[in-house]
């Protein structure tokens, strides 16, 4: 049997990290694991909930340090076997997680595995991908829209096109479920902790990557997962999210695969917004999607010009920013 240390970083999300919680037991049954939650300074009942579940180990930040942080520190200092990064916005059928263990574990050159995401409608989300690639934006922004769910819309995971409906092999999941070989990190912690929030699931399944480790999304066994239930509370602003989260893709490209590649990715990426904008205007779109996508361009175009904006730390008080989901 494999022992396995489940870590969960809650801010505000009481009523879904109860039911979370209350998941594993049933997602986790026929393995020995721990769980360990870590409540980035919540103003609502998070930590309390916490408590309340039998066996839960609780860490109370006195600030909101940010979700790599916060995650490393939950899982920390374990000997188990299989680490579990989980989104307290997931809600994981029963033996579920037990079976991502033991898919892991079964073969020893995969590093990392995670579940098909599903919408509260049962809708596949966007959880496999491949890595941002001058050749993904390409794609993206040159072939028709009509044609992403095609042959080659499906080999690249272009968003438009449907995910893999078999286990297989991926560049990266969304970090919503990481199910990770503790012996593949040696002895970094899981997470970056440069960013205060996204990337750091590309980040490690890069850094896996290059260490010859296998990433796999295993897509028939399915988790039911809210998606960004903390992070709407510090964005209304779908464009304001959409930065967050490219100033952090960017600030790891420009650092891991070259400055001159990142800058010719947003160059694509600028191309792509604004074209969309164009058929957007033509078609009629609502004002505040074309708000969007109008405003996306200059932002791509900026990081094309200059390169990627510094990491980003927490929002201002205004904004209080948000992490765990």
């Amino acid at each position: 049997m494999w022992t396995v240390r489940v870590g969960i970083v809650s801010w505000n999300t009481a009523t879904l990290l109860d039911r979370c919680l209350a998941a594993l037991p049933a997602a986790l049954a026929g393995t020995a694991y721990e769980v360990v939650v870590v409540d980035n300074d919540s103003a609502d009942a998070s930590a309390s909930v916490a408590t309340g579940h039998a066996g839960v180990r609780l860490i109370r930040n006195p600030a909101n340090v940010g979700y790599g942080r916060a995650m490393n520190q939950a899982l920390a200092g374990a000997d188990a076997q299989v680490l579990v990064a989980l989104n307290p916005d997931t809600e994981a059928p029963a033996r579920s997680l037990a079976r991502l263990v033991e898919r892991l574990m079964d073969d020893p050159g995969v590093g990392l595995v995670g579940p098909c995401l599903v919408d509260d409608r049962g809708v596949a989300q966007y959880t496999a991908r491949r890595f941002p690639s001058l050749a993904v934006a390409g794609a993206a922004c040159l072939l028709p829209v009509r044609y992403h769910g095609g042959a080659l819309g499906r080999r690249l995971l272009l968003e438009a096109a449907p995910q893999p409906g078999s286990p297989a092999d991926v560049d990266w999941v969304i970090g919503a479920v990481h199910v990770i070989r503790a012996s593949a990190l040696r002895d970094r912690r899981p997470y970056d902790e440069r960013w205060f929030m996204y990337v750091e699931d590309i980040e490690l399944c890069w850094w896996l990557a290059a260490r010859g480790w296998r990433r796999r999304l295993e897509a028939d066994i399915v988790v039911p997962h809210l998606g960004n239930a903390s992070g709407s509370q510090a964005w209304s602003d779908p464009g304001a999210y959409d930065e967050r989260c490219f100033d952090a893709v960017y600030d790891w490209h420009q650092r891991d695969v070259g400055r001159g590649r990142t800058r010719a990715l947003a160059a694509i990426n600028a191309l792509n917004a604004a074209s969309r904008a164009a058929v957007a205007i033509t078609a009629g779109r609502p004002a505040d999607h074309l708000a969007t996508l109008r405003r996306a361009a200059p932002y791509h175009l900026r990081v094309a010009l200059h390169g990627a904006p510094p990491p980003a730390g927490p929002p201002t008080a205004t904004c209080r920013h948000s992490v765990g989901g």
